[in-house]
């Protein structure tokens, strides 16, 4: 019998927003007044691909995430070109998910069709709220009518595979406002929803604003009660919260792709800014490395030389450790000791924790041990 393949994931970064949200503090750029050159873009993206993925033929490709940016602002031919290449290359599994991100807007609401025909099989929607006061502060081009209007068209060409973000903490947003948006936002819902405190991060306009006092969000009491309303609300039409903002009706409808990163597989980044982690099938060693994150340089490297790497790193055994424990307690399975000997190289997880401080979450309600395997999970109240 043939071995089985490692599991490989596949992030691809499109780096063009038509608009730039006040909070957003991803790697993004304005589409250029001239317009994109999508040949040019999709061709290095193409190169760095190759590059990228030629050292692993050997494993399978379990899921392709085009992010961003916004990847619908993408030519739905060039999305097709990008996944019949990473498939020429390491073979995509028979369940293998392949994700957009999109945004609710008419023009992108439109292409859906296509982006399912290129080889798109999971729609994922940056709503973030239903309020249209909140979008238009927050810079965004759609209302929330709009938004819904495209969860619902989104079902009809990815029944079961709908996804959308949502979130919570705007100015000014009261409980009661939000318990009203979330109600109708899973009315809409099909089997997999993200919800999001909102964060304000240092150099975005929204910091700026708070710092400024020009922006007045709602306290911590309050987002930590919009929180714990969250979970019951979602719990009680039956999502189940199954990573910190993460909630899925179905096991089938969880996030292939992100659990993957938890549970600390490899995976390959092509695209602006894009970060890896994988192991070297040369030297063996567990590697991170990160794309150059201006758009024009970057593809200027990848002409030039193949790829658009800016950085590469060895990630230690004590790293990749810590890194296993800390995201596989951000889902609510936790991580088991088969998943941790894997990264550790075969050493236990229970040899590798202080079990004196573990014992002492478990009292406090928020660590689960599980015997048998050998598994450390929060609990619900842990994962708040």
């Amino acid at each position: 019998m043939a071995a089985a393949r490692v599991p490989l994931s596949l992030y691809v970064h499109w780096p063009y927003c038509s608009f730039l949200c006040k909070f957003c503090a991803f790697s993004k750029a304005r589409v250029p007044s001239q317009g994109v050159d999508h040949e040019r873009i999709t061709n290095a993206l193409i190169k760095e691909l190759r590059t990228s993925l030629a050292p692993h033929k050997d494993k399978e490709l379990r899921s392709i995430y085009f992010g961003g940016g916004t990847p619908s602002l993408s030519l739905p031919r060039n999305i097709g070109r990008i996944i019949d290449e990473a498939n020429k290359l390491v073979p995509l599994t028979v369940d293998a998910e392949v994700t957009l991100e999109s945004n609710p807007t008419l023009a992108e609401v439109a292409k859906m069709r296509d982006f399912k025909q290129a080889g798109v099989n999971r729609y994922s929607i940056g709503i973030q709220t239903l309020d249209d006061e909140s979008l238009r502060k927050m810079g965004r081009l759609h209302t929330g009518a709009e938004g819904l209007a495209a969860v619902d068209r989104a079902k009809t060409l990815f029944p079961g595979r709908v996804t959308f973000d949502m979130i919570f903490g705007f100015e000014s947003q009261t409980l009661r406002q939000w318990q009203s948006e979330l109600e109708t936002a899973l009315d809409h819902a099909d089997r997999h929803i993200s919800i999001y405190q909102l964060t304000v991060e240092p150099g975005t306009p929204l910091f700026r604003d708070q710092r400024a006092q020009r922006v007045v969000l709602p306290s911590d009491d309050v987002q930590a009660q919009m929180y714990e309303m969250t979970v019951d609300m979602c719990r009680a039409r039956g999502f189940r919260h199954y990573e910190v903002s993460s909630y899925a009706s179905h096991s089938s409808a969880e996030s292939m792709h992100n659990k993957g990163y938890w549970r600390g597989q490899q995976w390959v980044g092509i695209g602006p800014s894009a970060h890896s982690r994988f192991t070297d099938p040369v030297s063996d060693r567990r590697v991170s490395s990160v794309r150059i994150p201006d758009t024009r340089r970057w593809v200027q490297q990848c002409e030039s030389v193949g790829h658009g790497t800016g950085k590469e790193l060895v990630v230690g055994d004590a790293e990749a450790k810590q890194e296993a424990v800390v995201f596989g307690l951000r889902m609510l399975d936790g991580i088991s000791d088969q998943c941790f000997m894997g990264i550790s190289g075969g050493q236990p997880l229970k040899s590798y924790l202080c079990m004196d401080r573990v014992q002492y979450y478990i009292d406090e309600g928020h660590l689960l041990w599980h015997a048998p395997t050998a598994c450390l999970a929060p609990t619900e109240r842990g994962l708040q």
